[in-house]
């Protein structure tokens, strides 16, 4: 079962554009990616425009090899309607706005997929280099 992510970006006429990610969705991985390997406004704006993709890789040409399908990404007029559009089953939100990416985990659901009370507001995304930092403290303390 595939950890799923959106990755997201912000263009400046307000738009945001939005690929979804099945596989390896958490920080550690698809998050050390997009900061190492997407960390400018165009190469991040190229990846969300990808539409699906399997699994991120290090490179654009990689991450389009072998995916299972080919989706068109999204496109939302703001930052906040596409804010109000997440699906339940994306558990990692990635998005690249003001020269930088944020993280924000997805909607809880229980057991039987009903969704406990998540609405995605401005401040429940926080920059990826500080979650990458503290992932990293982690794995030093441990």
């Amino acid at each position: 079962m595939g950890t799923r992510s959106n990755i997201a970006y912000e263009r400046p006429n307000g738009q945001v554009i939005v690929t979804y990610c099945y596989y390896d969705g958490y920080p550690s991985y698809n998050g050390v990616i997009l900061n190492e390997n997407y960390d400018t406004p165009k190469t991040a704006e190229e990846l969300a425009s990808q539409g699906y993709l399997s699994s991120l890789k290090p490179t654009l040409k990689d991450s389009l090899e072998g995916r299972a399908n080919i989706e068109p990404p999204q496109i939302y007029h703001s930052y906040h309607s596409y804010l109000n559009d997440i699906q339940w089953d994306i558990e990692w939100i990635y998005i690249f706005r003001r020269g930088q990416w944020y993280v924000c985990e997805g909607m809880e659901v229980d057991d039987n997929f009903k969704i406990l009370d998540k609405d995605f507001i401005e401040h429940d995304f926080q920059p990826l280099v500080d979650t990458i930092a503290k992932l990293r403290l982690e794995e030093v303390s441990a």
